[in-house]
């Protein structure tokens, strides 16, 4: 990719619309939907200085509004976010649609959801390190075992390793498959990594003909086409008060990060899963398999909020939700689907690990989803809370890197009144092992070891913790 010198100051109409917004369906109050995102997105975008964002909204396969904001560059080639055509990279997202390739093989009854990979993998083989055996079920679910080394990324396309050759020396085996879910890049490398092995064809090339082509999604690519290159998004950060362009990133770890898109190709994404598989008369995955993508396939307590394949579950104010965020160096994502009510949200905007997106979701469910009833808890448990005392590390940090004894901790306190503290609230216990924080936004649930010692706590999909001995 070329791209001409930019000013690094951002315009004076920085909060400006970019395209109007194309809307379908009539049937729901869109206009109040609309100027509550427009006032929230004009606002935000303003105080936080994030240059552009494009969101999209479906319902019953429909768009209920698609819409950029602001600009998709700054400087010389500056532009108004264009939802059509204006293609951002949508990080960690891009799980999802490697397990689903992954998926579609064993749709095609080439594999198995509980084979032994090693079967199928020509390019390299994993270490026995333990009895059981790593099967797509335990990379589908982010419980696979393996350590997430760094190293994964550089800024040099010319730097990149080849995905075989990379997971040959960094796939580290540190726990059984199957025994607690900890997000993995890793796994969901190793997934692209088969799907490769098996189809003998480069995982784009395998996503291009069988994902992307009969999907529609025209704009969508791993390694960006030359032509696209002028509509591609510039991902910003703020330094010293001003937008300064941040460098590409190539990921040797691929399949887990490097998708970009659009957010009318992520629309027709949406569609798919939310039809379970089909769009437009494309079967792109049987019905069976996409509902599993749909629903919580693991977790470490059934109350705990888990990973389908591919996907995760999050809570929106007690809203069930089947989501996947991403981020990367200049730019945060997030999608969102709720099954039930047949609504997929895709945001977009500059700026890694903001929080736009979130406000945007919460302010669309407001609008869109019905108030159900609060869950009514059962009575706080009055017992001993000190076997859950103590420091617990994230699963997702490298376990085995020499500075593992730096990383951060984060400590759970008991208090007189028989709650825990941590994590910045205050948590009851209402089942044995489950826990609701006061403020009720979130649930902690705890797992224990053959012993009876608790040794895992989870607060919701990603975020797995183990207890520091």
């Amino acid at each position: 990719m070329r791209f001409s010198k930019l000013f690094f100051i951002v315009p004076q109409c920085f909060f400006c619309l970019g395209i109007q917004a194309q809307i379908e369906e009539k049937s729901i109050n869109i206009t109040s939907l609309e100027t509550k995102l427009d006032s929230l997105f004009q606002a935000t975008m303003y105080e936080q200085r994030i240059p552009g964002a494009a969101i999209i909204v479906i319902k019953n396969g429909k768009t209920l509004l698609k819409k950029g904001y602001g600009f998709h560059r700054l400087g010389e080639e500056v532009n108004y976010v264009n939802p059509d055509s204006t293609i951002f990279r949508i990080g960690s997202i891009t799980k999802s649609f490697t397990a689903l390739a992954l998926l579609q093989q064993i749709d095609s009854n080439t594999i198995s959801l509980n084979t032994d990979v090693n079967r199928h993998l020509t390019s390299l083989q994993l270490a026995e390190t333990f009895q059981i055996p790593i099967t797509p079920f335990h990379l589908l679910t982010h419980s696979a075992g393996f350590d997430e080394l760094g190293g994964r990324r550089v800024f040099n396309e010319n730097e990149q390793i080849p995905l075989s050759n990379f997971l040959k020396t960094n796939l580290k085996r540190i726990r059984k498959p199957g025994k607690v879910t900890a997000y993995s890049t890793y796994g969901i490398a190793l997934s692209g990594l088969l799907v490769q092995d098996i189809t003998n064809a480069p995982l784009e090339a395998y996503m291009r003909a069988n994902i992307w082509k009969p999907l529609g999604m025209n704009m969508t690519s791993i390694d960006l086409p030359e032509e696209h290159g002028v509509l591609t998004s510039l991902g910003y950060e703020m330094y010293n008060n001003i937008n300064i362009p941040q460098p590409w990133e190539w990921y040797h770890t691929f399949p887990a990060s490097s998708i970009n898109s659009t957010v009318s190709d992520m629309g027709r994404y949406m569609r798919m899963l939310l039809n379970l598989g089909e769009i437009d008369g494309q079967r792109i995955l049987s019905t069976e398999l996409t509902k599993k993508m749909l629903t919580k396939q693991l977790s470490i307590h059934p109350d705990a909020d888990g990973f389908t394949f591919g996907l995760y579950e999050r809570k929106w104010n007690d809203i069930l939700s089947i989501s996947h965020g991403g981020e990367m160096l200049g730019y945060s994502s997030f999608m969102t689907l709720l099954p039930e009510e047949n609504i997929g949200i895709f945001v977009v905007h500059h700026h890694e690990g903001t929080n736009l997106r979130y406000l945007a979701i919460e302010t669309i469910l407001n609008e869109l989803v019905e108030n159900k009833p609060k869950p009514v808890y059962a009575e706080r448990i009055k017992s001993d809370l000190t076997p859950f005392t103590g420091k617990y590390i994230w699963l997702s940090n490298c376990q085995t890197c020499i500075d593992n004894d730096d990383q951060q901790s984060w400590e759970l306190k008991a208090n007189n009144d028989y709650t825990l503290s941590g994590f910045n609230r205050t948590f009851h216990q209402i089942t044995p092992l489950v826990f609701k924080s006061t403020d009720g936004q979130r649930t902690m649930t705890f797992k224990k070891d053959n012993k009876g010692e608790v040794m895992f706590m989870s607060l919701g999909n990603i975020n797995v913790f183990q207890k520091v001995k």
